[in-house]
């Protein structure tokens, strides 16, 4: 299991996310959609990537 937990994320005055809360369990499948620039890939670095 995978818990991300009260992440926030701001570039300048641009709140990307504010408190996100969201955990992955095991034995399920996860996609993240959304529009280009909508912050999918900045989403997964500051989760799981960047400390």
């Amino acid at each position: 299991m995978l818990t991300v937990s009260n992440l926030s994320v701001q570039f300048g005055k641009r709140v990307l996310f504010d408190e996100v809360n969201v955990t992955f369990t095991q034995g399920n499948c996860y996609g993240i959609i959304g529009a280009n620039g909508a912050g999918k890939s900045t989403f997964l670095k500051k989760s799981f990537l960047e400390k």
